[in-house]
């Protein structure tokens, strides 16, 4: 008779072990998206006519604000930002911006919540090597209006159950038009793949 009153716990039980073990064993990585872009300003000057006979790098000029939100989807598992978190801003695969969104301070990141950090990149004729392709590909999309940029974001977190910090990166492709004051550009929110 103890033998029957036995088994209908075996089933909750196994069910309570799977339950833990996905919630706990498993690591699901932290997922980042783009909440909010801002293009004031990028414009490409041609290098001037006095360094190197006009054959040095052109120089860029850019005003970019960015809203980066970091989830973990994982429900149960405390997960700590202990790293600095950065960004880097690419045009045509070439580097023209870093940017720190948060230091390296340990800070928590909320289950099932969106912890979003700001930054803001400015530079007035910073040289970008950009070669007459990537020339040329600024121009068009300079006459289009619409700029194709990535973003990529590293940062470091480690994991409740885990002893060891896990890095992460993130790359986000944007399409971003040049805001006035006046006259906002309209911007949707923005899935990174790692």
């Amino acid at each position: 008779m103890q033998q029957t009153s036995a088994r209908p716990l075996r089933l909750p039980c196994l069910a309570l072990i799977a339950l833990l073990v996905a919630a706990f064993g498993f690591v699901v990585p932290i997922r980042v998206s783009v909440e909010e872009a801002s293009l004031a300003c990028l414009d490409l000057s041609a290098p001037a006519l006095g360094t190197n006979n006009g054959t040095g790098a052109p120089s860029l000029s850019y005003d970019v604000s960015l809203g980066v939100a970091l989830r973990k989807p994982n429900w149960a598992m405390r997960a700590w930002r202990t790293g600095p978190l950065d960004l880097e801003l690419r045009f045509h695969g070439i580097l023209f911006a870093r940017a720190r969104l948060a230091g390296a301070e340990r800070d928590q990141i909320r289950p099932r919540r969106r912890e979003v950090y700001r930054a803001a990149a400015a530079a007035e004729g910073a040289p970008v090597a950009l070669g007459s392709g990537g020339a040329a590909e600024f121009a068009r999309e300079r006459a289009a209006g619409v700029f194709d940029l990535e973003l990529v974001v590293h940062g470091e977190a480690r994991y409740e159950a885990h002893s060891h910090r896990r890095g992460f990166t993130a790359t986000c492709p944007l399409k971003l038009s040049l805001s006035t004051s006046t006259a906002p550009a309209a911007f949707a929110r923005v899935k990174c793949t790692s």
